[in-house]
């Protein structure tokens, strides 16, 4: 497999986990969460040569920029939802929810490894704090503090319930995996 496949098929199982819990129940009516991680994959494909490794590691920061990239796609679908909402219909011919035939299929693929739903299941399992965390630092790479004040709780508790999902992922996944999230 090449190093672009093993990358595709090792982190996309992570970004479907993320984009599930961004869109929740409401946008994933809109918009299929696997739709989300092909896009960010056309997004950061043409960029991978300007991704600067961070203490000598690109895979955090290409995880980082694909995560980023779905937020911002997610957070788009949202706007554009209460838009039509409060429009009473379409907004202006625009429907974010429609993605091209060619972007549905481009690493659908890769992403078919079965990696992909031992990952989604153990995501899954894990409490739901343990999984907020780990998408927020983990997929998302925020920092400590950041994920600390975006769920309200101490950095101790933070890095507590980063640790046991991480534990947890490494019981059931091969450790690369975990150790791509630990940054």
């Amino acid at each position: 497999m090449s190093s672009l496949g093993w990358l595709v098929a090792h982190l996309s199982p992570l970004l479907l986990a993320q984009a599930r819990w961004r869109l929740g129940a409401t946008l994933r009516s809109a918009c299929d969460p696997e739709d989300l991680v092909q896009d960010a994959w056309l997004v950061a494909l043409p960029r991978l040569r300007d991704l600067m490794p961070r203490d000598g590691r690109t895979t955090p920061v290409l995880l980082r920029f694909l995560a980023t990239t779905i937020v911002q796609r997610v957070n788009n679908l949202a706007r554009d939802l209460l838009r039509r909402r409060g429009t009473g219909g379409a907004a202006a011919g625009h429907d974010p929810a429609a993605v091209t035939a060619a972007q549905t299929g481009v690493v659908t693929a890769a992403v078919r490894h079965e990696l992909r739903e031992a990952l989604l299941v153990t995501i899954d399992s894990l409490d739901a704090r343990d999984r907020e965390v780990l998408l927020l630092r983990g997929v998302e790479q925020r920092s400590l503090q950041t994920t600390a004040e975006l769920l309200g709780v101490s950095t101790d508790a933070v890095s507590m319930r980063f640790a046991r999902a991480l534990a947890r992922l490494r019981q059931h996944l091969p450790s690369a995996l975990a150790d791509d999230l630990a940054g």
